[in-house]
């Protein structure tokens, strides 16, 4: 019996140190957009990895996924297909650039060899075709809402 007064005092203790914080005491990181330069370039990174077709062309039954009407989305099969549209469209605008900007962001995203021209420096060019990517993504219809 004793145990129990014990146990319940202690938490009516912890229950009396509980105390109210100030709204100026909370600090609260601000949400910071991310960059849509590195988020197509991750995406496209991942497209480029992996098989696009990774379910070997076999579609599943998306009427069972559905809210009855047998017309039911699949929210992860739309995000994956909103990524891969992001992927293509960033491969598209990187396949346009000036052969030593494509070299550039491939080799700064790990997809290609180490660089091979010796007469640029790869920092500079690297930062010219991220400016002139970045350009182009704005301009691109699908690509736009993210910047």
């Amino acid at each position: 019996m004793q145990q129990a007064t014990k146990h319940s005092t202690t938490i009516a203790v912890q229950a009396t140190t509980l105390r109210r914080v100030r709204k100026a005491d909370v600090r609260v990181d601000s949400w910071v957009k991310p960059d849509g330069l590195d988020l197509c370039l991750e995406l496209w990174k991942a497209w480029i990895a992996h098989d696009v077709d990774r379910d070997l062309g076999t579609k599943t039954m998306r009427g069972m996924s559905g809210e009855g009407d047998g017309h039911g989305v699949d929210p992860s099969e739309a995000q994956q297909a909103s990524d891969m549209r992001i992927a293509s469209a960033t491969d598209a605008m990187i396949d346009s650039m000036a052969r030593i900007h494509i070299w550039a962001i491939y080799t700064s995203c790990s997809q290609a060899t180490p660089w091979r021209f010796p007469n640029a420096s790869f920092v500079d060019v690297a930062l010219e075709a991220r400016s002139e990517l970045t350009r182009r993504l704005k301009n691109n219809v699908c690509t736009a809402v993210l910047f």
